[in-house]
């Protein structure tokens, strides 16, 4: 370890041996999409260990049982990891939390990663399925082409009254528009897509 930054090491994938308490699973469908985006990339997150506490020479496997099994399906002889020293106490804490918590994807902020990413891949729903946690058909929902018709200068956002100011206050006009700024590129698209969908319930 340098300057308390932990080093990635490579070690041979007989050497790591899954810890039995290990509860986590991953379903066919999302394994094969990880697979195929180490197969394509190469790339994967390094897998945590900590050294073996009753077998010499060995690891324990604490993040990274799935891709440990891929990589040897993939016949590679190594994994990237991280090697931390922890006690028994210490490994059963992070089996029961490092697999579980993680945080959520703002939806407005998802769609605008993945449309950048089916724009910078030129790539269709289908071909994002394949490495993507998302199902074919929730992505053709996604990033289904659904646009408001074009308008000839479109006065400022903050103008627009007749557009929604109708049961806005100039309070909730302003955060939904930062808010909307946030997560979307196109803030007047966002706003208008809104504003009809407001209309309509």
């Amino acid at each position: 370890m340098l300057n308390g930054i932990h080093e990635i090491r490579e070690i041979e994938l007989t050497r790591l041996l899954a810890h039995p308490k290990n509860a986590n699973v991953m379903s066919k469908s999302i394994m094969a999409k990880l697979r195929r985006h180490i197969e394509k990339t190469g790339r994967y997150e390094p897998l945590v260990v900590r050294p073996h506490p009753s077998q010499p020479d060995h690891f324990e496997l604490i993040n990274g049982h799935h891709r440990k099994e891929i990589l040897t399906s993939l016949k590679r002889a190594h994994a990237a990891c991280v090697v931390w020293d922890l006690d028994d106490t210490e490994t059963l804490m992070l089996l029961a939390t490092v697999n579980r918590l993680g945080g959520e994807d703002a939806p407005g902020k998802r769609l605008d990663l993945l449309e950048a990413l089916a724009e910078s891949l030129a790539a269709s729903p289908v071909e994002l399925a394949k490495f993507l946690p998302e199902e074919e058909a929730v992505l053709m929902k996604m990033l289904a082409e659904e646009h408001p018709p074009e308008i000839a200068q479109q006065p400022p956002m903050m103008e627009m009254t007749e557009a929604f100011t109708v049961f806005l206050t100039a309070g909730d006009k302003k955060r939904l528009v930062e808010m909307l700024r946030q997560t979307h590129r196109d803030t007047a698209k966002a706003l208008m897509i809104w504003a009809r969908e407001k209309v309509k319930s």
